[in-house]
């Protein structure tokens, strides 16, 4: 069996959700030893660019760098995905094709999947109101063509039906998480800050845009800020949120108890995860929130909103707490502070919860609809 699989977010330098996705379960499914499969990696290559070096030495990958002219993929993606790839595809036999990031080939007759991560533009301002709108659009023609539909979460698989897309083709398969590597040095650094001289701290890992709710987690912090010895650390990449919060820090007089590092390295991000005493995430909406598993197989207690996803990830073992009031996270934070035997009691259940969800288990499946509609 043939499987195509388009990897173009995997070339990026830094790796966010998604691409973090793409790369977990490319490399398990290639662990896995089917040795009938042969993985065809499709990803655009521009003059003078170096080939993926990404599982470059493994028999059963094949990569399929297009050379692509500059832009055409943002500014023209019909072109390639209703003639550059499925012609491609054709020649190279492909029996079935994974869209991992919300496209698949507008023309051809190889079945595809199509991995919807969430739909969050379609209930709030994400990207613009242009790109947003363009999104939608591209969104919808893309669950009306593709042969079957994997949504990462019960509660992403429920809006898309919800927008549109058909019951009977549509499937969950949760994905995986990180486990803890390890120990990690006790002399790292976070952007030149010893962890000794920012602990006790509390941790929020995302992108600084609305969607994650940080103006709302400065608020929270404020109320209780007086009441707690920690500091707030921020990690992430700045976005359209960033000049608001540091406005509100600064407001509140909290340059001194919040850090905002930018974005982060996998190193520092383990780092920031082993000596964090709690994890807060009241995202607006997610369509599953893998940072709040990550955390968990840290030891980390949880504290997360009751919407969208959020409960999924976290089960019974993380507070969910109702991010549209007031007061909310404070009073969780406090609760989880000052009672060491809830944040015991989270720890164990945590560590037991995030190991239901694996990537040998994703790939398990993926491999199974694959061959479903390889044969159909």
């Amino acid at each position: 069996m043939r499987v195509g699989i388009f990897v173009e977010v995997v070339k990026a330098q830094f790796h966010t959700g998604i691409s973090r996705y793409v790369k977990k379960l490319v490399e398990t499914l290639v662990s896995q030893n089917h040795p009938d499969t042969t993985y065809y990696l499709y990803y655009q290559r521009q003059p003078g660019e170096q080939k993926l070096d990404w599982l470059t030495a493994h028999k059963q990958v094949k990569h399929r760098p297009l050379w692509t002219p500059v832009n055409l993929l943002s500014e023209h993606p019909s072109v390639w995905w209703k003639y550059y790839l499925p012609l491609v595809m054709k020649l190279d036999g492909i029996d079935v094709f994974h869209g991992p990031n919300h496209s698949v080939p507008v023309s051809g007759k190889v079945p595809t999947v199509l991995t919807i991560h969430d739909i969050a533009y379609f209930y709030m301002k994400v990207h613009g109101e242009g790109l947003d709108r363009m999104l939608k659009r591209t969104t919808l023609e893309n669950i009306a063509r593709a042969t079957h539909i994997v949504a990462v979460s019960e509660s992403t698989a429920n809006d898309i039906i919800r927008e549109g897309a058909a019951a009977e083709k549509t499937s969950v398969i949760y994905q995986g998480y990180e486990p803890n590597p390890g120990e990690a040095s006790e002399s790292s650094t976070i952007l030149n800050h010893p962890i000794a001289s920012l602990t006790p701290y509390l941790l929020f890992i995302g992108t600084v845009q609305p969607r994650k709710n940080v103006e709302y987690l400065i608020d929270e912090f404020a109320r209780v800020s007086s009441k707690i010895p920690h500091r707030l650390i921020i990690a992430g990449a700045p976005a359209e949120s960033q000049h608001t919060v540091e406005q509100k820090i600064a407001e509140y007089g909290l340059d001194d108890r919040v850090l905002l590092t930018g974005f982060i390295s996998d190193e520092e991000r383990h780092t920031l995860y082993k000596h964090a005493d709690l994890f807060l995430y009241p995202s607006l909406y997610e369509g599953f929130g893998l940072v709040i598993l990550e955390a968990m197989s840290y030891g980390v207690p949880v504290i997360t909103g009751n919407n969208s996803s959020l409960p999924e990830a976290a089960g019974d073992a993380g507070i969910k707490v109702d991010i549209e009031t007031q007061g909310a996270l404070g009073e969780a934070i406090l609760l989880l502070i000052n009672d060491s035997h809830l944040r015991q009691k989270l720890i164990e259940k945590g560590l037991t919860h995030c190991h239901s969800f694996g990537w040998e288990d994703s790939a398990r499946q993926m491999m199974t609809l694959y061959r479903q509609l390889a044969r159909s």
